[in-house]
Formats: C-alpha cells, structure tokens, sequence
C-alpha cells in the first residue's frame, strides 16, 4: 500500500512539474522558435530568428505583449545558446557553475501601469509571431562559438502579468550548426 502512494505522489509530482520540461505551457499556449538558417559559418552574422506562440489549447488564452515594452529598447526576453553534443547540452564551465556558451537577458525592469498593458489574445489553433531581429547584437560571448559544432538556442518569455493568478515561462528551442564555408579552392 505505502509503495502504491509513493507512486501515485511521484506521478502527481511529475504532473505538475511537466509544464516546465516541455515546450508547451500549461494554458496550452506551445512557444517555438524558427530561424533564418540552421546551418551556417562562425564568422557569419548571426541570423534573425522569430518566437511563435500557438494556442494548441481548447480556451482563448491572452500573452502580456511585453516582447518590445519600450520603443528603440532589446526585447524583454532571455536567450541562451548551449553546445550540443550526444543529445546532452554542455556550457561553459566557470569553476562548479556552467553558463550558456552565449546569451541575452534584458537589462532593464519597467514599472508597469495597469492602463498601458496590451495583451495578445489567441484563440484555440491560432498563432502570433514576434521577429526577434539583430540578435548578434544582443549576445555576450559569441567569440565561444566554434564551427563543426552543434549548438541549441533557447528563449524564455516571462508573462506574468496576462492573469493575476498565474505566472507562466514560454520556452522555446532550436537546434543549429556552425560549419565552415571556404571558397571553392580553398582547403577547409
């Protein structure tokens, strides 16, 4: 009996924290990113990529529209880009902590005023897309990025303002490859 417990609070417990691991919020909302290229050189510009929301729910849902909060600032998002290798994900090791290999956080916090918000709303099978353009500008420590490798770009949007119960992370993922691109003739 007390082993059918265990196993009924690990399932519970699972359950509630399953939100998290995928890519799918818990309000059906699912966040992707889609990028210009997933292949190209190091010495390239990073290319422009863009988040979709997809409401895959059965509800009309509602997003903070706080990608861009104020005009001429970065977008309000954190990216983080990992190496990838053998289906595991690898940083850049600073003694016992291991931090993205790149990344992006805003660098500013807005007060918000109840009558300046504006919301996304999306109805079940609907999608919204946010461009996210320039983003070799917002990125730290490009110069860890190698070619012949395998990388995973990762976005977080915090919307903590659509409900006034509930705080949710849209986390969206893609895989790319840096290879190198000499000029024909020229050995690689």
């Amino acid at each position: 009996m007390k082993k059918i417990f265990r196993y009924l609070i690990l399932l519970a417990s699972l359950s509630l924290h399953a939100a998290a691991w995928g890519d799918m919020a818990d309000n059906g909302v699912e966040c992707s990113v889609v990028m210009e290229k997933t292949r190209f050189d190091a010495r390239e510009t990073f290319p422009d990529f863009k988040l979709v929301f997809t409401n895959k729910g059965e509800k009309t849902v509602r997003l903070f529209d706080d990608f861009y909060p104020l005009k001429d600032h970065s977008p309000n998002i954190r990216i983080e880009i990992w190496k990838k290798a053998g289906g595991e994900r690898y940083g850049y090791r600073v003694g016992e902590i291991e931090n993205p290999i790149a990344c992006y956080g805003a660098g500013y916090k807005i007060e918000r005023v109840a009558a300046l918000m504006r919301f996304i709303t999306l109805k079940p099978g609907e999608k919204h897309e946010v461009p996210i353009k320039e983003a070799y500008l917002l990125l730290t420590y490009f110069d860890r990025l190698r070619n012949d490798q395998n990388y995973e770009l990762e976005v977080r949007f915090r919307d903590e303002c659509s409900y006034p119960d509930a705080r949710r992370v849209y986390v969206g993922k893609a895989e790319f490859s840096l290879s190198r691109r000499s000029p024909k003739g020229v050995p690689r």
